[in-house]
């Protein structure tokens, strides 16, 4: 990923410093001595931990060591590269009357412009124990984050004082709205909502001696008022623009790179909706690592979209995984995203505590540590996953009021007779795996499709031999694959009326997922 724009990143840093100022916030504690490696936009992120800063609070009495096992030790002597930690939230503040924990720092930062000593204790030790372990450390920052919209009030502190900085105001909005959710969010188009944001990234970065930032806007991706978002497209990159230049001094005065990430929803389309012109900042060189969706839809092959675009302009891009799932799923994800091109996978609410969303439902987690590890172990190397069982579904969309514009339509159902192709990635080089593959087994569900009716079935292209399917069930039918005509990456599936069947316009596709077993 070397490239004169990422040289030009820190080299050329002066211009964008000026528009940043840099008063006379106190320098880094420079803490224990960094890895060598860290600090390099080329750097090798196999995996990238989001730890969302919600561990305990500390009670007194309590070791640190004892919060770090809590999540970051899993991470530790795995494929986990680098670890991000939100510091940083608009959804709640002291009025709460609740301990802080970590992503309380930005709602405590104000008026003293530091933190509390508890949560200055904890973020140190984490900066100590990643770098002790090799790994990059970033802060993690919640461009908008909008849990309080269904909270009983609001409690961040600039929220309570300027209500009409926000997005809209609490009403009787329809249940699938998406101001439901959003009217609680900051109105960047407000001045004093950019430089709150940038006071504190100015004086917090100062404070604390991390490998780099990440602006999270996928929480929660909606930052001017609706309809107002291709007119406020400028503001936005003047705003990140402003990031950079303050990143760029830091690491200018400190002596190596202060590292700009920025997370950003599944394609370049559906950022532009958000107010986010993200191919605008990879042209002015303005970030390092491009973070790649929300994860509510990682089964995608558009997410191929942003991965190509950031290789274009030399940025690493990662792909995003939301929550923990069971080990068969991270496999499949991780494999899918190397088929795509990522140069690693990022993992957000990566502890497997109770359930998380995908598609619009519940899916189970991993809670027990030691699966964590394993899968910590796999799923950050091609190699490490091939001839590992895997399941690849057919992504569906999702439909979650608090992602706004970011949730694309689904594939399903299709009408059989539309011959409408659905799009089915596969992470694996299937037959290339130690052992070659046993099963190839693509299962498909069906609607109305009657008994003694059959379908036909198209794998890029070529027709799959009408002896080879068989119904598996009432509203199933289910073929086994040779290795060709399937291929690494995006396969196109087309199912058609088939034997005996009658064309009926109610006859439809619902899923479509393939198992590989070695």
């Amino acid at each position: 990923m070397n490239s004169p724009r990422n040289i030009c990143r820190w080299l050329l840093p002066a211009a964008l410093a000026c528009l940043a100022g840099c008063g006379g916030a106190p320098q880094p504690d420079p803490g224990t001595p960094s890895d060598p490696n860290t600090g390099s936009p080329d750097r090798q992120r196999r995996i990238i931990v989001n730890d969302d800063g919600e561990a305990d609070p500390i009670a007194k009495g309590r070791p640190l060591q004892a919060y770090l096992a809590q999540r970051f030790q899993d991470a530790v002597d795995s494929q986990v590269d680098a670890y991000f930690i939100c510091v940083g939230s608009t959804d709640r503040g002291p009025a709460t009357g609740k301990k802080p924990r970590l992503q309380d720092t930005q709602n405590r930062w104000y008026p003293a412009m530091k933190a509390p000593p508890e949560i200055d204790r904890m973020t140190r030790a984490y900066l100590e124990a990643a770098k002790e372990a090799g790994m990059e450390i970033f802060a993690s920052i919640r461009m908008n984050d909008i849990h309080d919209a269904w909270a009983p009030r609001l409690t961040y502190p600039l929220k309570m004082a300027r209500p009409d900085l926000l997005l809209g105001a609490r009403g009787d909005h329809a249940p699938d709205a998406i101001m439901r959710a959003f009217w609680s969010g900051f109105d960047y188009a407000e001045e004093e909502v950019r430089r709150h944001f940038l006071d504190f990234i100015r004086t917090y970065c100062r404070q604390y001696d991390y490998d780099g930032l990440e602006l999270d806007y996928f929480r929660h991706p909606l930052f001017f008022k609706l309809g107002e978002a291709q007119q406020n497209l400028d503001t936005m990159t003047a705003f990140v623009r402003r990031v950079r230049g303050i990143l760029s001094e830091i690491g200018q005065d400190r002596g190596k790179p202060y590292l700009l990430a920025v997370r950003v929803p599944d394609t370049p389309a559906m950022a532009l909706r958000t107010g986010l012109d993200v191919e605008q900042w990879m042209e002015e060189g303005l970030l390092d690592l491009l973070i790649v969706g929300g994860g509510y839809m990682p089964y995608a092959g558009r997410l191929q979209t942003f991965i190509d675009l950031a290789h274009r302009y030399g940025i690493p891009a990662y792909p995003c995984i939301n929550h923990f799932r069971e080990p068969v799923a991270m496999r499949s994800l991780a494999s899918n995203f190397w088929a795509l091109g990522a140069d690693g996978v990022y993992l957000f609410n990566y502890f497997g505590v109770g359930s998380g969303m995908e598609g619009g439902r519940m899916v189970p987690q991993v809670s027990d540590s030691a699966e964590r590890r394993k899968v910590l172990n796999q799923m950050g190397d091609p190699a490490t996953l091939q001839g590992l069982e895997k399941r690849f579904p057919a992504d569906n969309g999702a439909s979650i009021f608090y992602a706004g514009f970011t949730n694309p339509p689904g594939q399903f159902p299709v009408r059989l007779v539309e011959a409408r192709p659905i799009e089915l990635v596969v992470g694996d080089h299937v037959g290339e795996a130690d052992r070659p593959a046993g099963r190839l087994l693509l299962n498909i569900s069906v609607e109305d499709v009657p008994s003694g009716e059959g379908i036909a079935v198209e794998v890029n292209g070529v027709r799959v031999p009408s002896s080879s399917l068989e119904r598996t069930g009432e509203t199933s039918f289910a073929t086994r694959l040779q290795e060709e005509p399937l291929k690494r990456g995006l396969n196109s599936i087309v199912v058609l009326p088939g034997p005996n069947s009658t064309g009926r316009l109610s006859s439809r596709v619902t899923g479509l997922e393939l198992e590989v077993r070695y």
